[in-house]
């Protein structure tokens, strides 16, 4: 058992160290503010990253218990409770702090300890933080008091005495000089100084035992407020009227915060959370199912796979983020609320699986197997994000090169599992609707800002058709399809540059429809894609599923369908990425394609219309037979069948 408890602790601990690391990757504005400074950071966390991050918030306890419990550096003796590296870490935030309490003197280090448990716990929302050992100090009684005579069961505590000695209202009405005075204020403070002071956290066990010892009948610290309260006095009489323990149960709740908290006690201990009924055997998709972007057509893709395989299944929709317009609603009526199947199938990035876990916490995940359908780009899935992995029961990549890229550091099996390619939705537009030319041969690129204009190189398309067509008077075209570029950024500069000098470069820089892409890529001649890496290549297996000849770096996850028979494959080198030319991407590669070639090849589909059409129908026999939403979803029906039906995975 012990050994049991031993491994869920670590196995705890690795789900807590994952859930830091990913919100320390994803959060530049933290990153810029507390630099190299990770203790700062981790009292972040504490603080403010609990109320924005479920799986914080649900971890609690398990933060490091030196920041909370043990002595800073900075602790000078004397001082108690001990200056803990919380308290430090929230002095450093604090300005008005570092001016009101000089931690270098012992007599600003005990008031900033005192500050922290009299004020701070409750405007920063620190009493889940209070450890056991504190609240026992500052409620054992008070040291400097002459407490002969007292008897008290409630004695005057070094909090209370702290309290009375910064506020000479107290001093005025209690001056604790007679047994009479010290229980008038230990009654004032709990009957009314708990409230006003917002101090209910820091009662302790043995205080609570009292206030709950029954007095004629009833707990004590109901009394307590019959004693100090006319209107109750007035009302009940004495605390051996039945209305008053009528009204203790019923209305004094709401307005008396003293009973709230005892009657908190009183609470049964919720039941232990039962796991529902066995979970249905199905697939939860998790993805962004309404968002237009390509990474939202891997979840609704998978969708159209599984319909076609007739397993069960439900989207559980992810919201993508302002800067993605969410117009798809081809899927609208497959969106569930829950988690209602016994597998996950995460149609994210495993960046963004990570994310998820962060802020959504362990609900998405536990009880369930987990695949990761991630999507990756570069040749290794980065070092700093290995802790992906432990949020997966296996990894499912859609080409050979991303599933190379995950072989070679995941800890969970890793399946090469193709994705469904579809182009049967339309808008019914048409050239002119596109506002192109209706004699020219068109070469067509389509691209989204959010895959990073370094990785789709646009700018090389260009280039490539310039030299190709270097006259200007042959009867081609060049459209660029573009979602979400902006002005300043300097790539798109240049490419808007040379529209503006080439006007057989059409620009379509807007969100389209589903139906209205795959319509612009039925009105061009070819795709053209000199991208320096991709996962899969979505919009090429689309062109080439429409039947058009599509001309490709021979680099990365397109080289599944693109062959040298069913593709104008362009030559390239292998160079290593530049630092920050793509997010993680340091110390990796990628292709850096042949211009040159590339204009060669759209010079020879512009002058050989066989070399088009045999291109063209092999590539669309290809596609069409190996990413078809059937075939597909027979490949997912057979793994679905052999976890259910006999039962492993």
């Amino acid at each position: 058992m012990t050994g049991h408890n031993s491994d869920a602790t670590a196995a705890d601990d690795a789900w807590l160290s994952g859930i830091k690391e990913t919100i320390w990757l994803t959060r530049p504005d933290l990153r810029q503010l507390y630099g190299e400074d990770r203790a700062r950071f981790e009292t972040w966390l504490l603080l403010g990253g609990t109320h924005e991050y479920r799986a914080l918030a649900e971890a609690g306890h398990r933060f490091p218990t030196a920041l909370l419990s043990e002595p800073a550096p900075e602790a000078l003796p004397g001082v108690q409770p001990v200056l803990t590296g919380l308290m430090k870490q929230i002095w450093t935030l604090r300005p008005d702090l570092q001016t009101n309490f000089d931690l270098g003197t012992q007599d600003g280090q005990q008031r900033f300890v005192w500050w922290y448990f009299t004020y701070g716990m409750s405007e920063m929302g620190l009493a889940r933080f209070v450890t056991a050992e504190q609240k026992r100090f500052v409620n054992d009684p008070a040291d400097d008091l002459d407490r002969s005579g007292d008897g008290a069961l409630l004695p005057v505590t070094r909090l209370m005495r702290w309290l009375w000695l910064r506020h000479a209202f107290l001093q005025d009405a209690f001056p604790l000089d007679t047994p009479q005075s010290r229980a008038t204020f230990v009654l004032w403070y709990f009957t009314t100084g708990l409230t006003q002071l917002r101090l209910e956290e820091l009662v302790d066990d043995r205080q609570m035992q009292v206030l709950k010892r029954p007095v004629s009948g009833v707990p004590m610290a109901w009394a307590m407020l019959l004693s100090i309260d006319p209107d109750l006095q007035k009302r009940f009489g004495t605390i051996e009227n039945p209305a008053f323990a009528q009204w203790a149960t019923t209305e004094g709740p709401k307005t008396h915060p003293l009973i709230r908290l005892v009657a908190a006690t009183d609470t049964p201990a919720a039941p232990a959370i039962r796991r529902p009924a066995e979970l249905r055997p199905g697939i939860n998709l998790i993805g962004y199912a309404r968002g237009q972007f390509g990474i939202g057509e891997d979840v609704r893709m998978a969708a159209r796979a599984l319909q076609a395989a007739g397993v069960p299944f439900s989207i559980y929709n992810v919201e993508p983020g302002a800067d993605v317009c969410q117009g798809d609603d081809s899927v609208e009526g497959l969106i569930a609320d829950g988690l209602p199947y016994a597998v996950n199938m995460l149609c994210t990035t495993g960046i963004e699986t990570a994310r998820l876990a962060a802020v959504e916490g362990r609900r998405l995940f536990d009880g369930r197997r987990t695949i990761g359908y991630w999507p990756w780009e570069l040749p290794e899935w980065p070092a700093v994000w290995r802790h992906a992995y432990d949020l997966v029961d296996e990894v499912w990549a859609s080409s050979r090169y991303t599933y190379e890229a995950f072989t070679k550091s995941s800890p969970k099996p890793v399946r090469h599992m193709p994705m469904a390619v579809t182009v049967d939705a339309t808008a019914g537009l048409t050239r002119r609707d596109f506002g192109l030319p209706e004699n020219r041969l068109l070469f067509v690129f389509a691209f989204d800002t959010l895959s990073h204009l370094s990785r789709k190189n646009p700018l090389a398309c260009v280039h490539a058709f310039q030299q190709a067509f270097p006259l200007g008077s042959e009867p081609v075209g060049l459209v660029v399809k573009a979602m979400r570029a902006t002005p300043e950024q300097p790539v798109w500069q240049e490419v808007l540059a040379a529209a503006a000098a080439d006007p057989r470069i059409s620009i379509i820089d807007r969100t389209l429809s589903r139906g209205a892409v795959l319509d612009l890529y039925r009105v061009c001649d070819s795709f053209v894609s000199l991208h320096r890496a991709e996962g899969f290549g979505r919009n090429i297996a689309e062109t080439m599923m429409l039947g058009k000849p599509a001309i490709a770096t021979g680099f990365s996850g397109n080289m599944d369908f693109t062959t040298p028979g069913t593709a104008a494959l362009v030559d390239h080198v292998v160079r290593p990425l530049a630092p920050g030319e793509y997010p993680f991407g340091d110390g990796l590669s990628w292709a850096e394609p042949d211009v040159g070639h590339a204009a060669w090849w759209m010079r020879r589909l512009a002058e050989d219309s066989w070399l088009r059409r045999r291109l063209a129908d092999q590539g669309q026999s290809l596609v069409t037979a190996t990413y078809a939403p059937v075939t597909v979803g027979a490949v997912y029906a057979a793994l679905f069948d052999r976890t259910f039906v006999r039962g492993r995975f």
